[in-house]
């Protein structure tokens, strides 16, 4: 989307369409570069340019309701660091509760996996993530991380084999 482009918004919205807004890519090519990475001057100069481009579209997209699905496909980022994702579509002007929704619920209904996974419910396999502290600081998330369980055994935790 560009700004001022509103048609893709209503295009969007008209025929519920799913943004996976990837806002972690733009900026990890801006800190990979700071990190001392060799970043073709190209590519930083572009990153650098539509950053704050992408950060408006995402904005406007979240308040005309466009559903979101958290996911990323940064080549930059480090596999591993996605969490980053929540707290820059926080500051994008999603509520920290639907940011969570944008990562369980919405991202399985985008992948037609909702019967299966995005909440914790009878039936649905038991993927779970246990935090100590503030589930919405997500500045800090993944610190607090205490357990992981996929399909209802701990990978990660006290408990993990």
């Amino acid at each position: 989307m560009v700004p001022g482009d509103d048609e893709a918004i209503e295009l969007m919205l008209a025929r519920g369409t799913f943004l996976v807004p990837t806002l972690v890519a733009l900026q990890g090519v801006i800190d990979a570069a700071a990190a001392g990475v060799q970043i073709p001057e190209a590519s930083l100069g572009k990153a650098r340019e539509v950053v704050e481009i992408h950060r408006d579209s995402f904005r406007r997209a979240v308040a005309a309701g466009v559903r979101v699905a958290m996911g990323t496909d940064s080549p930059v980022a480090p596999h591993g660091r996605n969490l980053r994702e929540l707290a820059l579509m926080a500051e994008g002007g999603m509520a920290p509760a639907d940011v969570l929704v944008a990562t369980t619920l919405t991202a399985a209904e985008l992948l037609g996996l909702q019967d299966e996974l995005g909440t914790i419910e009878p039936g649905k396999r038991a993927d779970v993530v246990v935090v100590s502290g503030d589930p919405y600081d997500f500045a800090t998330l993944d610190r607090h991380i205490e357990a992981v369980w996929k399909d209802g055994v701990e990978v990660v935790g006290a408990h993990a084999s």
